[in-house]
């Protein structure tokens, strides 16, 4: 008899965590674990192959929350201590049968708790796990495929318990010139102690056909159930949609067609209501020659939702035409025009009633760059743009209304100037931009951002190195002027700005010893907005953050020292992460 060998490998580990927050209080914890992993076979490697690994952890915790009372009016401050000890398993194991065959089975067991991942940086506990298998077969000749799953996944930490069952199956198979697979999903999630459980069903099947490079086209069909049962708003929607996209272009041909259609259909079984709708589109474009390009497309629609029916016709044409790229003392030159006419058929029984529309609109636009060599890695450039675009609409809908409603003037500038050095092993780039969109009618609405970014990595010597991103941005927007006897009334203004910085120092080898690596990490951010009468409620979010972070790798022992110093809300948190570990084994 032989004894199949044996892989073995460990860990022993033990990690201190510190953190304090505002008024959160304090929380400390030191852990200890201990994790073995292994893999073999079972008779012969072709038949079975197994593996797993278990770790076993002891932590003691002690935290301190804070509480407020009152007497007489008066506060005080009284801290609660909490101390607590524990010991709990994690792990996993896999067998797999037959797992160079045409039919492999997968087997799985894992439990994970949240305590053995020191790179959360959380005292926020959970634990999970999962329970599972898989099966797939291939016949010899390999027309088709098909595989199955099943998972049980459970989650349980302070105050909650969920399960989640997944059961997947899939088909695909092949044949000259298609492509099929089908797909059917099944999974429930709930929560114990309450009547919170959710069910979703899907079925999905894909079809491609492509007998050559000319032709392409894609068919989808799915259905699926969402079943939700709770206390406050119970539901049962089905939904089934079918769509088809094809594609086709002859080689050397400058024309090409695309083509789509769509069906839908929901239910929603509690509340009652339906929508059934269809769709169906064609396009095409025909490019005359590198400048001139035409299209055109036409659609139609119908929806019957709630036993009302709606339908729309739309159709439009279009041009384009890209000038030739000139170019006169380094200054490269580019200009651009198009328009489309487009029109609109809606036909319904709701109360916005039937529709006629025709939109018109055209663009005239032009761009120069002007670039200079600064040296044989580094190069600056300066970009300007400039675009006037027209739309007119015309609405039987809206007939007796001013036409100077309908129609809209916007004239767009941009501005941007890059600079960009590499070499070596560091690199600079920065980058400002400016843009202005300025509404020439109607409102006089206008739009305007200003930019910049500036980042880089910096190689001080063979060890030591930043790296670093600056970032600012103000938006100024004005909306809702008009003019009143020639002077501008009526406008709403608003501003905002957002400024970040995050600067990085990495050294290896720190004070002349091998394996010693430190970073540190600086980040700033901060937020503003200015407009009268409003006040905004932005989330909290981290403002200011300092982090170090301490490595050092000698054979099998590693350890690391993680301070972080950070606000957020304009609260301060701190938090220190040792950890040392010894591996052991292959």
């Amino acid at each position: 008899m032989v004894v199949p060998p044996l892989n073995l490998r460990g860990t022993l580990s033990y990690d201190f965590r510190a953190a304090r927050g505002g008024d959160d209080g304090r929380f400390t914890s030191h852990l200890v674990t201990g994790n073995i992993s292994g893999r073999s076979y079972i008779y012969a490697p072709w038949f079975s192959a197994i593996s797993g690994n278990l770790g076993l952890s002891t932590e003691s915790s002690n935290e301190t929350n804070p509480t407020l009372f009152g007497v007489d009016g008066s506060s005080r401050t009284l801290a609660e201590r909490i101390h607590a000890r524990q010991q709990f398993a994690t792990g996993s194991v896999r067998l797999d049968l037959f797992p160079r065959s045409r039919f492999p089975f997968e087997v799985h067991y894992q439990r994970d708790d949240s305590r053995n991942d020191a790179g959360l940086g959380t005292v926020f506990d959970f634990r999970t796990q999962n329970l599972g298998f898989s099966q797939q077969y291939r016949p010899p000749d390999g027309r088709y495929q098909l595989a199955g799953s099943f998972d049980h996944r459970e989650q349980s930490g302070l105050g909650f318990h969920s399960k989640q069952d997944t059961l997947n199956g899939d088909f695909n198979t092949r044949w000259k010139s298609n492509d099929l697979s089908l797909g059917i999903g099944h999974s429930r999630a709930r929560d114990v102690g309450t009547d919170n459980d959710s069910r979703f069903d899907t079925l999905v099947a894909r079809h491609n056909y492509v007998p050559s490079s000319e032709l392409s086209v894609n068919s989808t069909a799915n259905w699926t159930r969402t079943r939700e049962r709770a206390l406050v708003a119970p539901s049962d929607l089905q939904a089934m949609q079918l769509s088809t996209v094809g594609l086709w272009r002859a080689e050397g041909s400058k024309l090409s067609l695309n083509g789509s259609a769509r069906a839908l259909s929901l239910r929603e079984d509690i509340a009652g209501t339906s929508l059934d709708s269809f769709g169906a589109a064609l396009g095409a474009s025909y490019e005359v020659d590198e400048h001139l390009r035409l299209t055109g497309n036409g659609g139609v629609n119908a929806t019957r939702s709630d036993g009302r029916d709606s339908g729309s016709l739309n159709g439009g044409v279009g041009i384009a035409y890209q000038g030739d790229t000139l170019t006169f003392r380094d200054i490269r030159y580019e200009w651009f025009t198009s328009g489309s006419l487009s029109g609109n058929t809606t036909r319904g029984d709701g109360a916005d009633g039937d529709d006629n529309q025709l939109t018109a609109n055209a663009q005239l636009g032009h761009s120069a760059t002007r670039l200079w060599r600064l040296g044989e890695a580094s190069d600056l450039s300066l970009t300007g743009s400039q675009t006037l675009a027209w739309t007119h609409n015309v609405s039987s809908r809206h007939e007796g209304i001013d036409p100077s409603l309908g129609s809209s003037r916007t004239l767009l500038n941009n501005l941007a100037a890059t600079w960009q050095r590499n070499q070596g092993q560091g690199s600079t780039f920065a980058r400002a931009s400016y843009s202005d969109a300025l509404e020439l009618g109607g409102e006089r609405s206008r739009f305007r951002l200003l930019n910049f970014q500036l980042s880089g990595t910096f190689a001080i010597d063979n060890r030591r190195s930043l790296t670093g991103d600056l970032t600012y941005q103000r938006s100024l927007q004005r909306s809702g002027a008009f003019l009143l006897d020639g002077l501008e009334a009526g406008s709403q203004r608003s501003a905002t700005s957002s400024a970040s910085g995050e600067i990085t120092y990495r050294e290896n080898n720190l004070f002349g010893i091998a394996q010693l690596r430190f970073v540190s990490r600086l980040r700033l951010a901060q937020d503003m907005l200015k407009q009268p009468g409003q006040m905004l409620s932005l989330p909290d979010r981290e403002t200011r953050l300092w982090e170090n972070r301490l490595d050092w790798n000698i054979g099998r022992l590693e350890s690391q020292i993680v301070l972080r110093l950070s606000e957020i809300g304009g609260r301060q948190h701190q938090s220190l992460i040792f950890r040392v570990q010894r591996s052991f084994g292959d």
